[in-house]
Formats: C-alpha cells, sequence, structure tokens
C-alpha cells in the first residue's frame, strides 16, 4: 500500500483526535481558589461600618462540568454582612441556604432541571436535610498583588473564560459545607460608591476537600464530573 497517499488520511485521524479532546474540555477557565486548613480569625471589636447584604440583589452561581457537558445554578444566600474598619473591607459572615441550590440550565427542559436539583440536595451532595446551611466566614481581605495572578488560560473547546477583571483585593475565608470547614483564597473587585458595596468574583474550588466526591472518579469514563466547580459572586450590600 502507497503510504504516501495515506498521509492525508493519518493528518486527517489526528486533527480529529486533537479536536475531539479539547472539544472534551468542558471546565470553566478561571482563577483558582488556594484551599488549605481552617483559619482562626478574630474580628475587630468595633468596625467602623457594617454592610447588610442585599440577598434579593446578590448571587451565587455554580457551575459544575462533566465530560460530556455541564450544568449551571444558584445557591441562594440567607443573610450576610461585611465589615469595614479603618476605610478598607476587613471581614464579613455569609450564610447559604442549601435547601434552596438548585439547578437553572437553559440547555435542559424543565423535569431535567428538578431531576438535577434533587440530586444536588440529595446525601450524593449536599444532603440538605442534614447540613440545610453552609457559611463563609471572611477571615482576612488585603490588597491584591497582581503580579502573582495565574496567567490567563487560553479559551479551548467549548471552555468560557470568566475571570474578573482588575480586582484590587485578595479575600481570605471559611468555607463550611457538610459541616467540613476549609481555609479558601481568591481575587475580587470590591468598590464602594455612596452606601453601596459591591463585590464581584469568579474562581474554582475543588470539590472533593469538602468530600463532596461523588462521580468523581476517572474510571467512570464518559460518566466522570470533574472535581472542579466554578462558583461566580456577586454581592451587593448597603450600610447599616
Amino acid at each position: 500500500m502507497n503510504t504516501y497517499k495515506l498521509q492525508p488520511l493519518y493528518a486527517l485521524l489526528w486533527t480529529l483526535l486533537a479536536f475531539a479532546g479539547t472539544a472534551c474540555d468542558t471546565t470553566v477557565k478561571t482563577d483558582e481558589a488556594e484551599i488549605g486548613a481552617a483559619v482562626r480569625f478574630l474580628a475587630p471589636a468595633n468596625p467602623d461600618e457594617t454592610f447588610r447584604i442585599d440577598t434579593a440583589r446578590s448571587t451565587v452561581t455554580w457551575i459544575g462540568a462533566k465530560v460530556t457537558g455541564r450544568h449551571n445554578g444558584l445557591i441562594p444566600i440567607r443573610e450576610g454582612t461585611v465589615t469595614w474598619h479603618s476605610g478598607t473591607p476587613r471581614g464579613g459572615k455569609v450564610v447559604f441556604d442549601m435547601t434552596k441550590a438548585r439547578s437553572e440550565d437553559k440547555t435542559i427542559d424543565e423535569a431535567g432541571n428538578t431531576k438535577l436539583t434533587n440530586h444536588l440536595r440529595s446525601a450524593d451532595f449536599f444532603a440538605v436535610e442534614q447540613h440545610p446551611i453552609s457559611s463563609f466566614v471572611i477571615t482576612s481581605i488585603v490588597p491584591y498583588d497582581s503580579t502573582e495572578r495565574q496567567e490567563a488560560l487560553s479559551h479551548a473547546g467549548n471552555t468560557k473564560q470568566m475571570r474578573i477583571k482588575d480586582p484590587n483585593h485578595k479575600v481570605t475565608g471559611n468555607l463550611t459545607l457538610k459541616d467540613i470547614t476549609r481555609s479558601i483564597s481568591f481575587p475580587a473587585k470590591i468598590e464602594l460608591e455612596d452606601s453601596v458595596l459591591r463585590a464581584k468574583a469568579n474562581f474554582n474550588i475543588d470539590r472533593t476537600h469538602w468530600k463532596l466526591t461523588y462521580g468523581s472518579d476517572q474510571s467512570l469514563g464518559n460518566r466522570t464530573i470533574y472535581p472542579a466547580v466554578n462558583i461566580g459572586l456577586d454581592i451587593v450590600a448597603y450600610r447599616q
């Protein structure tokens, strides 16, 4: 057989394989949160100002990726505050209502979203009957050093880069899920205008640090759900 004639076929085959490998990358390209042991923190006794989070105008979004696609939804905020001390953001706490965590994926129908929502609330994931709330307690907010930021990841396949532009603070806090607490750190953009505080962040966290391991075994092949979960924060708070 003439191998010369087969060369275009080989080239086409390798191109298709390369494209297939790229197309399967459904993860979100954004900043990776630093995860560590829970941090002990003593909040200022008398913060200068306290801002209460507007739960109706604030959103916490999630995106979970699997080999064959991705799904997205919301985790409602039950209540929360951000404190200000000596002219800068200093601390705060956010409580999430896990009983209302849900899928809001426009790529599937209502029945599919209901099924996914029920699965998220089950023992496979958040076990909301035993753990109806989760929380994030801020332990430090410091100016962000842009020279430490990871290089922007390229757009690959059907991924979408969602990194926050021009972050000005690094937020660290203890995230508690299912009674497991870990410290996470991520870049954020925090701005104060008159009496309105706005904060935005977007980062990936590895859910297995909180023993959320369902579907993460790569031996599951096409049924694998990646450990990385994308979290998007869009917070609006008002001075009390």
